[in-house]
């Protein structure tokens, strides 16, 4: 095992999706939990619980004519608990009678995590995106490659204070991606969109209640989007009707659309397998669904679940909510980056410091926030210290027909999908977390050696600093913005096991 000169704690925080807007139109035993005031985060009906004995669980099950119940821990807990399943990492899921306030919802856990033998219970929270897009049509123009809305993507290029983008078309010189790199997007599903056929490898359903998986059905193999719309008040917590977001298929568009392919957008990694983990349906997703997908995602072993056949390097989660890492979120990504996978995941837009989302305040993950056209913070995105990186998330409130958002892969259907090959601009931490995870993409293929953590240093340290005058700075939004032909182009740094002195690869 490599030591490494300096440790990075890396939070990240799935916060995702974004207030898109405009877009083109083409013919085609940890501690208890704090009661702390969660205002964005809706309420829960589900605990996660993990005791010291893999079968401990099983002297608590009593089988009645309701079902499966647990008596010893509803009396505990002073509320009637059922079973609901299994999941990874030797952990259950458990129902209380309806959904309620998260913070009741943790006092209640406090009181299972203080029997004996249990090693953890925690809120099982939801995690969603955070807005849903409008659709605005644009006009096509040309340029190379040639993927006819690739003008449309100044996030793929840079031009000093004018497009602070990702510098890709320099790096595609040097790499533009390898077949045997798997990049999984945890999200909503994937459509079959013309832009990315024959771009992924088969995925899973991992949203386990039917309600949310809006599919009439709980987990299963087929991983595309059914849709996300959802009618006024219908989750639980005061909300608006919303339309579908086709989310996951945005995000997806981003890191592996098909390019040079005479049609819509270019993609970051032009070769790169995408692995589409639904985790996220009407009202969000459960993080215990979320949890499980990761695991999935990275190869290891899910209860209930076959097992994944393209394990993917890369995870991008652009997802999230308020408070703290859990327990099960931590757990797993300690053993996805010690798998040797790589997680990204988006600050969340909400404009304050990123601290305060999840599974942006666990360690080890690359947190991105977001900057507009011109290199500023842009106007939603989180920040904080805990922000690794920065990269184009757009802001569709300028530009013409909010041509200064970041361009991808949609669909026109409000509901159902219309299945009709759209591009749409949208704008958050959401669509600049793909970026990144396309980036890290390339760096596999270039640098196969690295580890995860040498992928981050080697990220930090290749960064574009922020433009003169930025609204951003290496306090708030990490260590510069991202560019893809200074991580291809500049040698990496490994660590000496014995000396903990940084080497450079030759």
């Amino acid at each position: 095992m490599k030591k490494h000169l300096f440790l990075l704690t890396v939070i990240a925080i799935l916060i995702l999706v974004v207030v898109p807007t405009s877009l083109a139109k083409q013919d085609q035993k940890g501690g208890l939990l704090t009661s702390q005031a969660q205002l964005d985060t809706p309420p829960t009906n589900q605990i996660i619980i993990k005791f010291e004995n893999a079968l401990e669980i099983n002297s608590f099950l009593e089988t009645t004519e309701k079902g499966i119940t647990l008596t010893t821990l509803s009396q505990v807990g002073n509320v009637s608990l059922q079973y609901v399943r299994p999941m990874s990492n030797n952990a259950h899921v458990l129902q209380l009678p309806e959904a309620m306030p998260l913070a009741d919802v943790a006092a209640i856990a406090n009181r299972l995590a203080a029997m004996e033998g249990v090693l953890y219970a925690e809120p099982d929270a939801y995690r969603q995106i955070i807005d849903r897009p409008e659709k605005v049509l644009f006009a096509p123009t040309a340029t190379t490659p040639n993927d006819t809305f690739f003008p449309q993507q100044w996030h793929y290029g840079y031009v000093a204070g004018s497009s602070e983008g990702v510098n890709l078309e320099a790096a595609w010189d040097i790499n533009i991606g390898s077949a045997s790199t798997v990049v999984a997007v945890l999200d909503t599903g994937i459509l079959n969109h013309a832009d990315l056929a024959g771009r992924t490898v088969p995925g899973y359903d991992f949203i386990s209640e039917p309600f949310i998986g809006n599919d009439g059905n709980g987990r299963d193999a087929d991983p595309s989007d059914p849709g996300d719309w959802r009618i006024a008040n219908e989750c639980g917590f005061p909300h608006a009707a919303q339309n579908s977001s086709w989310h996951g298929t945005h995000v997806a568009g981003t890191i592996g659309a098909a390019t040079n392919n005479g049609l819509g957008v270019a993609g970051v990694n032009w070769n790169a397998k995408i692995l589409s983990v639904r985790v996220l349906g009407k009202c969000g997703g459960f993080t215990s669904d979320i949890v499980d997908g990761m695991r999935w995602a990275a190869g290891l072993t899910v209860s209930g679940v076959p097992a994944n056949a393209n394990p993917a390097q890369v995870l991008n989660l652009s997802l999230g909510g308020t408070g703290s890492c859990s327990t099960s979120e931590q757990n797993a990504i300690n053993e996805i980056i010690a798998a040797g996978s790589t997680i990204v995941v988006a600050a969340g837009n909400s404009n304050v410091d990123a601290s305060g989302f999840s599974p942006a305040n666990c360690g080890g993950v690359i947190t991105v926030a977001a900057n507009d056209r011109t290199g500023d913070k842009a106007s939603y995105s989180n920040f904080g210290s805990i922000v690794s990186v920065t990269a184009p998330g757009g802001d569709t409130n300028t530009g013409t027909g909010g041509s200064d958002g970041v361009a991808s892969t949609l669909d026109s259907g409000t509901t159902s999908p219309n299945n009709d090959d759209i591009y749409v601009y949208y704008q958050g931490t959401s669509m600049a977390a793909p970026h990144v995870a396309g980036v890290v993409s390339l760096i596999i293929a270039e640098f196969p050696m690295l580890t995860p953590i040498e992928i981050l240093i080697h990220l930090q340290r290749t960064v574009r600093p922020f433009p003169s005058g930025s609204s951003c700075n290496s306090s708030i939004c990490g260590t510069g913005i991202v560019d893809a032909f200074n991580a291809l182009s500049t040698a990496p740094l490994v660590f000496d096991e014995f000396l903990y002195l940084p080497t450079v690869i030759r």
